[in-house]
């Protein structure tokens, strides 16, 4: 189990699958998960505290430089990522997962240099580098942010302690750009009620991060999707009326993205009679 956006994040299963596009969580993964996790709670989990669910594939990394004399079994494929340099020096990085992409960066660069043979004038500076909003973060940035938003957004949902949270860990000492810009056109309102995104942040994803679909910003932009599914669905018209006059959209695109988004978030349903793995 995992806090996570004031939330707690229950998993996971490990079991084969079809490779299919959009992947859904199954009765008996999430009951397994449940009945798992009961061990560590006073309390019993119910169906209806469930928000939301969701399944992925993960790659499993072979190395086909290797003789293994025969098929391997998935339990003894690495799921860490895997680096192999081919006779003609190729060098191929696959595997790994979206938490250790530094390392992985690292770890090919490293591979390139050595294969190569060229001069390394200074170790690798990846675990010094910030990202994007963390120059200026501090742990008290959220009053700052708060602060800002009585200022600029007086009696508006970005003014509550909640928001002023949420902009400071998701966009760092962007977050001042953010009240800024909801500031100027009018956009302080709550996408969905009972949760901290404001409609300033849709506009900003497409002009700031290259968000070019309603899914994209629920799933990815902001992580509502995962947290609530059903809060989630709620807010895609707004988001795609945003998006729309932002992006200049038809009305045509703006059904279609309405219909895609409903479809994705479809696959984060909690399955009829049956808790799941996430909440």
């Amino acid at each position: 189990m995992l806090p996570f956006q004031g939330h707690i994040i229950a998993g996971t299963t490990d079991s084969a699958c079809d490779v299919i596009d959009r992947p859904v969580a199954h009765a008996e993964e999430v009951k397994f998960i449940l009945d798992a996790i009961s061990d560590f709670l006073c309390i019993k989990v119910r169906e209806e505290d469930v928000l939301s669910t969701w399944s992925g594939i993960r790659p499993l990394a072979a190395d086909p430089t290797v003789e293994t004399g025969g098929s391997q079994s998935t339990s003894s494929i690495s799921r860490d990522h895997l680096i192999f340099t081919e006779p003609n020096g190729l060098i191929t990085i696959t595997g790994g997962k979206w938490t250790t992409y530094r390392r992985m960066a690292e770890d090919a660069v490293d591979t390139a240099l050595a294969t190569g043979k060229l001069p390394v004038t200074q170790p690798c500076r990846t675990s010094r580098l910030k990202l994007l909003g963390g120059q200026a973060y501090n742990p008290t940035l959220h009053t700052e942010v708060a602060q800002q938003a009585s200022t600029l957004l007086p009696s508006t949902a970005a003014c509550s302690p909640a928001t002023a949270r949420h902009l400071a860990s998701a966009y760092g000492d962007q977050a001042h750009e953010v009240l800024e810009l909801a500031a100027d056109e009018h956009l302080a309102g709550l996408l969905v009620p009972g949760h901290p995104y404001i409609e300033a942040e849709v506009v900003h994803a497409c002009r700031s991060e290259y968000c070019a679909s309603v899914e994209d910003f629920l799933a990815r932009r902001t992580r509502l999707a995962f947290l609530d599914s059903k809060a989630a669905e709620a807010a895609i018209p707004r988001v795609a009326s945003l998006m729309a006059k932002e992006l200049g959209w038809t009305r045509w695109r703006e059904r279609s993205e309405i219909k895609n988004a409903g479809a994705y978030l479809a696959t984060f349903a909690v399955p009829a009679h049956h808790v799941v793995a996430a909440a």
